[in-house]
């Protein structure tokens, strides 16, 4: 009689091998940059309110702070920076022995800062965080957004498991993010204001 580990591997083996199995954690990121144009009574509150408005339709939790605009406003449209809290940290040093980045996205003089995560897979292995801001500037409103998904496979669970076997014929959950952004950008586009993409990765 096959042992359990033999037949999950021989099973395996029809969707790549029992190299398939090794618990496994993957993180992928992304970026999105807009420019926004609004004139009239669309100010940064109507358009951080769609903001808000789609993130928490979309995710399982949501934290937003509302800030002040910058005085003077910038002459060019911000951009969000990768910072590492950390850094030269004992923390930091842990956590690039273990294969870890610890940086996050700020955005200075954002007057929209949001943070929201989605674990509806989460028994999955699957997780995903949206980080998005607005920050003014004297031609409009730069909106930049920053995502991570994160997912388990192998044999981490039964679950995880699972997941990693049916993965290569129903996909897993990356595919959310873009529809997230996505209704992000119709929100604004909603209130008025003209949305244009000025820079993403991946394309």
């Amino acid at each position: 009689m096959k042992s359990p580990i033999t037949a999950i591997c021989a099973a395996a083996t029809l969707l790549g091998g029992c190299a398939s199995m090794t618990p496994t954690k993957e993180t992928s990121v992304g970026y999105a940059i807009y420019d926004i144009k609004a004139s009239g009574d669309v100010g940064s509150a109507k358009l951080a309110e769609a903001i808000r408005t789609a993130l928490q339709r979309n995710t399982s939790r949501a934290q937003v702070s509302n800030g002040v605009p910058p005085s003077p406003l910038p002459d060019k449209a911000p951009r969000f920076q990768l910072v590492s809290p950390f850094k030269g940290s004992g923390l930091a040093a842990l956590a690039a022995a273990q294969g870890q980045s610890l940086q996050v996205p700020t955005c200075e003089g954002a007057t929209l800062t949001a943070n929201a995560r989605d674990s509806s897979m989460g028994s999955y292995g699957e997780s995903t965080t949206f980080f998005a801001c607005l920050m003014p500037y004297q031609g409009g409103y730069s909106l930049n957004i920053y995502t991570t998904f994160t997912k388990l496979s192998g044999s981490v669970s039964a679950a995880t498991l699972g997941a990693t076997l049916v993965r290569p014929f129903v996909g897993d959950s990356g595919p959310f993010i873009q529809r997230t952004i996505g209704q992000i950008v119709e929100g604004v586009q909603q209130t008025g204001a003209t949305v244009s993409l000025v820079e993403a990765y991946p394309r």
